[in-house]
């Protein structure tokens, strides 16, 4: 009888997160808003935990640009990915610290570097004095408009439960396999069939709004 019951039991979370995972991950997927009305000029979101306060300078064709101000020892994000798109660091004020590759680099006023797409990185601060980032020409966006909304929904959690916190996981499902950034730690296949995984389950808690 035991046997038959966890039998169904494997059976219903099979269906479930099958199912689920079809019908959340591409059926239903999270509605962002309009990215011109969401990401308004000067306004700003931020991670205490990583030191990184974004600032929106304007949004063009998909694109954000930001300044992005680094705190004195900020920490930054953990080293990570991303997949379809280059990153571009200009630096206007400050001495930057940037891991690329497994290398760090110091980049001082006036200086610049593009890490390109699948390249393992980490910006932040060594020093005891605001390090800005800026693109001053506005040749060069910053990120996706969808990256950066991701950010926007998944700081907050960061900052109240921390970011080993499996909260900010569930938040990260949430948001979808779209929020194009992935921890060199873990494998990234391994890491979107977790999200895709979780999606549905953390949708239903709320998560995601």
């Amino acid at each position: 009888m035991i046997r038959k019951a966890f039998f169904y039991f494997f059976i219903f979370l099979f269906i479930y997160f099958i199912i689920g995972g079809v019908i959340f991950n591409h059926l239903a997927k999270v509605q962002v808003p309009d990215f011109k009305d969401y990401l308004l000029k000067n306004s700003k979101f931020l991670s205490k935990e990583e030191g990184f306060t974004q600032e929106v300078k304007n949004v063009e064709n998909d694109w954000v640009h930001l300044r992005v101000f680094l705190s004195p020892r900020a920490e930054g994000p953990p080293e990570h990915i991303h997949e379809n798109f280059d990153e571009y660091f200009v630096v206007e004020q400050g001495t930057a610290s940037i891991l690329v590759g497994g290398k760090k680099l110091i980049l001082k006023a006036g200086e610049h570097i593009v890490i390109p797409k699948g390249t393992p990185h980490k910006p932040f601060n060594e020093t005891n004095e605001i390090v800005v980032l800026n693109d001053t020409s506005n040749q060069h966006p910053t990120m996706p408009c969808e990256f950066a909304y991701g950010l926007s929904k998944l700081y907050p959690y960061m900052d109240k439960f921390g970011s080993e916190s499996p909260k900010v996981l569930l938040q990260l499902a949430a948001l979808g396999n779209s929020i194009d950034t992935w921890v060199v730690k873990a494998p990234i296949p391994v890491q979107k069939t977790i999200r895709w995984l979780l999606g549905p389950t953390a949708r239903l808690f709320g998560y995601g709004k």
